[in-house]
């Protein structure tokens, strides 16, 4: 046992003394593996925040670095802006800012100002209607002239509207564009938005053009009986966007810059804020296409202003456009322009349209699902009219060839 426990000291003390390995690390590990900690400072400035490598953006890092050096050194190794949120909004908006318009329109003693995107370099302007015709009774206020400025001439033109569907709040306007082209807006979808998807609204609140809200969409199919007591089914963007009067008619766009809304409604500031609504684009794509695609000879619009008819606005339409007794649906004409392919057709004021292309027309949404691509071929209706207290039903034929935009 003593020859055991001299043994055991003395392999003890003979390990001990010897050095202990060591094992040495390349340079080149150690700097990826121990990278260099950014001087970032909580707020309480009572401990060093770690930040793992590209957890943040220079950006941010840069507000709290107090090593000027290295952040000037980060910001020059790092990506361009480009990708980055704060770009992409603004080159959205960049984009779509040549196409958008200021607008002008008098309604009796009221001066109204609204918003537009040409959709068509040849000057066709999609923008709302309530601008120009009263969307609450029969009564038309307006004649339909506008006067529209445009970003791009940095001038004022007089246009026309040639096209308007009052329940959707949808109108169409023509000017005589300058001798150079305009700028055009890119129109979207809107059936591929999703709640919480970035929205970017433009126009001229408050008569202050080029004016840029940012928000999200907050509900993509939000039906009118929603926000409202009835009438016609309309399924609308809902977004938190500022809007404000004067937005009307502006394109809602998403992050891309492609128009995929048309804003028209905006909640009671005295009951809500931040809740406005907007007509989708894929929802009135019957109308827009064709403005999009025609080229001369063959005009896109039909030159007229219509509503629906039901049993319930149908006592009001009597009081001021005596219709057919029996016209308790359809698709009220309230004006023709002359000159236009409804108007040689010899659609009449007053006029109810009851079939399109064939096809059962009980309100405006049903006439758009029979425009369908009509890409300018001639268009069969059948409308109700009443004259000198007598009905009748009258088939007529609508072709489209270009002809000078006449006055309502």
């Amino acid at each position: 046992m003593a020859r055991i426990a001299v043994a055991g000291t003395w392999l003890f003390h003979g390990y001990a003394s010897k050095p202990k390995p060591s094992v040495s690390t390349p340079a080149q590990l150690h700097k990826e593996f121990t990278p260099a900690l950014p001087a970032f400072f909580s707020l309480n400035r009572q401990r060093l925040e770690v930040l793992p490598p590209k957890s943040l953006q220079t950006s941010l890092i840069r507000c709290y670095d107090t090593n000027k050096a290295a952040s000037a050194k980060s910001e020059e190794n790092a990506t361009p802006n480009k990708g980055y949120f704060r770009s992409i909004i603004a080159e959205a908006a960049a984009g779509i800012t040549p196409a958008v318009v200021h607008l002008y329109a008098r309604q009796g003693q009221d001066e109204n100002f609204g918003s537009g995107a040409v959709i068509h370099e040849d000057g066709y302007i999609l923008t709302c209607s309530h601008i120009f015709f009263d969307k609450t009774n029969m009564v038309r206020s307006s004649n339909g002239e506008v006067l529209v400025r445009l970003q791009e001439a940095d001038k004022v033109i007089k246009g026309q509207v040639v096209d308007a569907y009052v329940d959707l709040d949808i109108a169409i306007i023509k000017i005589d564009p300058p001798s150079s082209s305009l700028s055009t807006a890119k129109v979207g979808s809107s059936s591929k938005l999703r709640p919480g998807d970035w929205a970017i609204a433009m126009g001229s609140p408050l008569s202050l053009p080029n004016t840029v809200t940012l928000g999200i969409f907050s509900h993509v199919c939000r039906t009118s009986k929603d926000i409202s007591d009835g009438g016609m089914h309309v399924e609308y963007l809902q977004t938190d966007c500022a809007i404000n009067p004067g937005n009307s008619g502006g394109p809602l766009c998403n992050v891309d810059g492609e128009v995929v809304g048309v804003s028209v409604e905006t909640m009671d500031l005295q009951k809500a804020s931040g809740v406005s609504f907007a007509v989708p684009v894929d929802f009135i794509s019957a109308i827009i296409k064709p403005f999009q695609n025609f080229q001369s000879p063959q005009r896109p619009d039909f030159g007229w202003v219509v509503r629906n008819v039901s049993k319930k606005d149908s006592e009001g339409l009597e009081k001021h456009h005596p219709i057919s007794r029996y016209a308790d649906e359809g698709v009220f004409v309230q004006s023709v322009i002359e000159g236009s392919p409804a108007k040689c057709a010899g659609i009449q004021d007053r006029d109810v349209i009851v079939e399109f292309n064939g096809k059962r027309v009980r309100d405006i949404t049903e006439m758009m699902d029979a425009m369908g691509e009509r890409s300018g071929k001639p268009v069969e209706v059948l409308v109700k009219r009443t004259r000198d207290g007598r009905d009748a039903s009258v088939r007529l034929t609508i072709t489209f060839q270009e002809k000078p935009v006449a006055r309502l």
